[in-house]
């Protein structure tokens, strides 16, 4: 009897277990159908960093930082996010609005999923640092929109991606929500409140960074000090004190690069001499990022860093449209084919999102980025009953260049 009675105790034991392993970080159980198990790797490539990722991640970076800045306000994007994000986007595009997705990126899309894949191979997690990448696709479940089974191939050999067919009703927002808090560390804890009719589509990205300096602060490096604002104003703030020794130097700036445990990662701070933050800021390139950085020299610094915490959160789509990605944003000139069809319309990109949070403290820095990529199908009418169009009377009639619309022929016909 008390065998029997410790054997359901574990069997409740592990269901209870089981359920918990479902249920994201304080939100609910996933409800939506996970498909991600019929599509494992079969890729055997693993890719590799090449010089012309390198520079292309660079000059993408400093793309999307320059378009998110806005005088007076704290900004802050997330480029890796932004990138597989959009790269996922990519695999699903075709024609013009490929070629424009791969020019606003950098590279084609074949030779990106290659040097992403291999690149985010190295973003390793040790003792007191961690980088993680996660990525979902989400889409309506109703027969009208058709998935391929390609494109799901193609982002599980290369993104390793959760795929997710759902309602798309309240429970799809508290399952894409929960799915955010649970990939972010509960940093970001939504991106949705609702979701709009035409919407049949989600592809996103979620970045946690988390580490804790090399060199722990002492309580003597924590002084209390001022921050001068851009704005003539002053703020009182913990400023954290430190000796660093790798030098950063561009034309019109200074810094250094402070190391997190494991020597992996830095935090990089660039002081500008005889330009307001902003202009400098937008002065920044990708070219001139790698020069500095290959260029950096080593001398001791006395260097101070005040405490920070704050989030932000803003649409790409202005952005891409000014990078020459806009197709993709056109009900009709989208091309998503190699994605999905819809019966009813054609599928187009709505909006592409980022939020992100940061937080620098004496123990080291947390941060968080979401990008998403919303696809709607916008449905046609309801067939009209047939009109009668009978040449019964005088006409004018064309024989038209269908590529240009141009006539090749016009004519009338009055008597017969």
């Amino acid at each position: 009897m008390k065998k029997k009675l410790f054997l359901s105790l574990i069997c409740l034991l592990l269901a209870a277990l089981s359920a918990l392993s479902l249920t994201s970080c304080g939100g609910l159980a996933i409800k939506a159908s996970a498909l991600s198990a019929n599509y494992e790797r079969t890729a055997t490539d693993t890719g590799e960093v090449t010089e012309e990722f390198l520079a292309s991640f660079s000059d993408f970076s400093f793309d999307l930082f320059e378009g998110s800045l806005k005088d007076g306000e704290n900004g802050l994007v997330s480029p890796l996010s932004a990138l597989l994000c959009l790269a996922m986007v990519t695999n699903g595009a075709a024609g013009e609005t490929l070629a424009q997705l791969e020019d606003v990126l950098g590279m084609e899309i074949e030779a990106l999923n290659k040097a992403l894949f291999a690149f985010s191979r190295t973003l390793t997690s040790g003792d007191g640092y961690r980088v993680m990448p996660a990525n979902s696709v989400w889409f309506k479940d109703i027969p009208s929109l058709k998935v391929s089974e390609e494109y799901l191939q193609t982002c599980a050999d290369w993104y390793d991606i959760e795929q997710f067919a759902a309602p798309f009703d309240a429970s799809t927002v508290k399952d894409i929500n929960s799915w955010v808090k649970k990939n972010t560390d509960g940093m970001i804890d939504s991106i949705i409140d609702e979701i709009s009719k035409d919407t049949v589509m989600y592809l996103i990205n979620a970045l946690v960074f988390d580490a804790k300096w090399q060199e722990e602060y002492e309580k003597k490096q924590i002084k209390d000090d001022l921050f001068y604002n851009d704005n003539g104003t002053e703020t009182s703030v913990s400023m954290l004190c430190s000796e660093e020794n790798v030098i950063l130097k561009t034309e019109n700036s200074i810094g250094f690069a402070k190391n997190y445990k494991g020597g992996k990662y830095s935090f990089v701070a660039l002081l500008p001499e005889d330009k307001n933050v902003y202009e400098f800021a937008s002065s920044l390139d990708g070219e001139d990022w790698l020069s500095m950085w290959q260029s950096r020299s080593y001398r001791s610094a006395n260097v101070r860093i005040p405490e920070f915490s704050y989030e932000t959160g803003f649409s790409l789509k202005e952005i891409l449209e000014d990078l020459g990605a806009t197709d993709m944003f056109d009900l009709m000139r989208a091309d998503f084919s190699p994605l999905a069809t819809f019966d009813r319309g054609n599928i187009y990109c709505s909006d592409v999102q980022q939020k992100c949070f940061i937080d620098v403290s004496r123990n080291g820095t947390k941060a968080a980025a979401v990008t998403w990529a919303t696809l709607d199908a916008t449905e046609s009418a309801e067939p009209l009953d047939p009109l009668n169009i009978f040449l019964d009377r005088p006409f004018v009639y064309a024989i038209v260049d269908n590529a240009t619309g141009l006539p090749l022929f016009l004519g009338t016909v009055g008597n017969l």
